[in-house]
């Protein structure tokens, strides 16, 4: 049975005590401006002071990638953007230049905007994370406690420690004509991101001396920490089996861990069936390695981190841009045997 719509207000609830909400989606066209959309026209964010950022370029009217038409983002009065100067010739909606974030893109110099009447907009994407955090915190200096931070497809850094504290998911169609591929690789995206916490202290201060000092380091419940002469873990981890010993049982990653990295990971001479191993991270948004690869990881190691991003909904797309459908009520119910606490949803059904 699919969720009415006071059904889905009651489980978006939660939304109340989130003060930054990623859109992150599990394949491109899964949904997530009809999601975003959805929220601000529901009454699920009455009451409450609108942002909006992008990571990427969403709101245009047809996809740079494919080249297929995408629906616009629709704000409302009172709301505030943070965009490009140039992506604001393109909305329809009527605003008030406030600030200027002091930095451009290729659509030009980015701003922060305040919504004077809706309208539709372009949102033309940050592209770096300390530029995220600068719109944001613009945006909350000016009364916005709510921001909503739509990232285009590959783009997961809105759901980065100290970013986000609540996610949307999307998946849908678009990823397969067959429901278990579709679920299997929305559970891939959510256990990427809902990784197991840290609670070993001495592994929850290597990481944060990790992230202080954004290096990577070795280490181990009974030996100090090493770290490499290089600060990237690319780079660092080719000498790190010269400075492994059998005392150390972890390593801390404060950034990107790429297929290379885990590559060095897998190559680490640790002894295998011992003492369990542990990759630690600031949080799943770092993880971009393989499937393949993170699965023979997992063989040896575990992966946790300092924190991970609340999961508010899952949002379904039963129809893909190649022309294939699936069965709405058939996605739904198998991705709720996946996740039967979830709010699982087809925004475009509901009204």
């Amino acid at each position: 049975m699919r969720p009415s719509h006071s059904d889905i207000l009651r489980g978006l609830e939660p939304l109340a005590t989130v003060a930054r909400l990623a859109f992150i989606g599990v394949a491109k066209n899964c949904g997530k401006t009809t999601t975003l959309n959805f929220l601000l026209a529901s009454g699920a964010c009455a009451g409450r002071t609108v942002g909006l950022v992008s990571v990427g370029i969403d709101g245009e009217v047809a996809d740079l990638l494919l080249g297929t038409r995408k629906p616009p983002i629709a704000v409302r009065a009172g709301d505030w953007v943070v965009t490009a100067r140039d992506a604001l010739l393109k909305s329809s909606a009527r605003v008030e230049y406030v600030a200027s974030m002091g930095f451009s893109t290729p659509l030009g110099e980015v701003v922060c905007a305040r919504v004077m009447e809706a309208g539709t907009v372009v949102l033309a994407g940050l592209r770096h994370r300390e530029d995220l955090r600068q719109a944001i915190a613009t945006l909350e200096s000016h009364g916005v406690d709510l921001v909503l931070v739509d990232g285009a497809y590959g783009r997961t850094i809105g759901a980065s420690s100290g970013i986000a504290d609540g996610v949307i998911i999307s998946t849908g169609a678009v990823i397969s004509e067959k429901i278990d591929v579709i679920c299997d690789r929305t559970a891939a995206l959510i256990e990427r991101l809902g990784l197991d916490p840290i609670e070993v202290d001495w592994q929850r201060a290597l990481m944060a001396r990790a992230v202080a000092e954004d290096r990577f380091l070795l280490g181990g419940a009974d030996c100090d920490a090493v770290a490499t002469p290089a600060s990237s873990a690319l780079l660092g981890l080719g000498e790190a089996a010269k400075r492994w010993s059998q005392e150390m049982s972890a390593v801390a990653i404060p950034g990107l861990v790429s297929d290379r990295v885990v590559e060095h990971l897998i190559d680490l001479p640790i002894a295998r069936g011992a003492a369990t191993h542990t990759l630690l991270v600031p949080d799943g948004t770092v993880l971009q390695a393989s499937a393949r690869l993170m699965r023979r990881l997992r063989r040896d190691w575990e992966i946790r981190s300092l924190s991970a991003p609340r999961i508010l909904a899952i949002t379904v797309n039963p129809s893909s841009i190649a022309g294939h459908a699936v069965d709405a009520l058939a996605l739904g119910e198998a991705l709720q045997a996946r996740w039967p606490e979830a709010l699982i949803f087809d925004p475009q059904a509901v009204f």
